[in-house]
């Protein structure tokens, strides 16, 4: 990949709730929301965690704020940064997660690190 910048940003599924941060620069920008019932039901709450990175960082990306970028991806989600590193997964639905990471990287000319930080540091 031929690095452009280095973009940061945050991601945190808890419960039924979602969002994100990153942060351009002087410019931070975040999203938050809910799943649907049927999603806090039927998933995880490790594919909660590494959905969220993977739809922020898509969500970045069809806005053209990642191409060519270096990104530091935090999460207080030890699964999901194992899963990513690992490239892979016992889980099915995380391993196609993770598959969805590593196609976003090549497409979008991307250096992904997804980084593990205490929850304690997450709130602060």
């Amino acid at each position: 990949a031929s690095v452009g910048a280095v973009v940061y940003g945050f991601g945190d599924a808890s419960g039924a709730s979602f969002g994100s941060s990153f942060q351009f620069g002087k410019e931070v920008q975040y999203e938050f929301g809910q799943w649907c019932c049927l999603v806090t039901e039927e998933r995880s709450s490790n594919w909660r965690e590494l959905a969220n990175l993977v739809e922020a960082l898509k969500f970045r990306a069809r806005e053209g704020r990642l191409e060519g970028h270096e990104i530091f991806m935090f999460t207080d989600n030890t699964t999901a940064e194992g899963a990513y590193w690992k490239g892979s997964s016992k889980s099915r639905r995380l391993f196609e997660l993770v598959l969805r990471l590593r196609k976003l990287e090549l497409a979008r000319d991307l250096l992904l690190h997804v980084v593990h930080v205490s929850r304690k540091r997450m709130i602060l």
